[in-house]
């Protein structure tokens, strides 16, 4: 059993975790849905959607992570192969499985909504491109 990595490995779980992060960071940043409340002073659906984004990145942060530490190849490919449901599930969030703003021309439509498909799509991207590689690991 060969639990050395590979430099191919190491940077695919480098880029994985950094695009992670990057999505998590990102939608309570600088691509964030609007900081609105409505007439009521409840949250709009766009910040349930952007906390939803929230979770689902730490989550994939997080495997992500552990990726870089787990020392067995099965165990990683598991890992890379479990990021990708979860990122497809992230895109499809914003005004798929969670409504956005009424209006088209919000932050959270303009912003978030393409910030989070492009980023969870390359994530998924990214782990597919993982599993190609090391296909063999032992």
């Amino acid at each position: 059993m060969n639990s050395k990595k590979s430099i191919k490995a190491l940077i695919m779980e480098i880029i994985l975790f950094i695009l992670s992060a990057l999505l998590a960071v990102g939608v309570m940043t600088f691509f964030s849905a609007c900081k609105h409340k409505t007439d009521t002073g409840m949250w709009m659906a766009c910040h349930w959607a952007q906390m939803a984004v929230f979770g689902a990145a730490c989550a994939m942060a997080a495997i992500s992570l552990a990726m870089l530490f787990v020392k067995s190849g099965k165990a990683r490919l598991g890992l890379a192969f479990s990021l990708i449901p979860v990122s497809i599930y992230t895109a499809l969030i914003p005004n798929t499985l969670i409504n956005l703003c009424m209006k088209t021309d919000m932050r959270c439509h303009t912003v978030m909504k393409p910030a989070v498909i492009v980023i969870s799509l390359l994530i998924a991207a990214a782990s597919a491109v993982y599993l190609v590689i090391n296909k063999n690991e032992e």
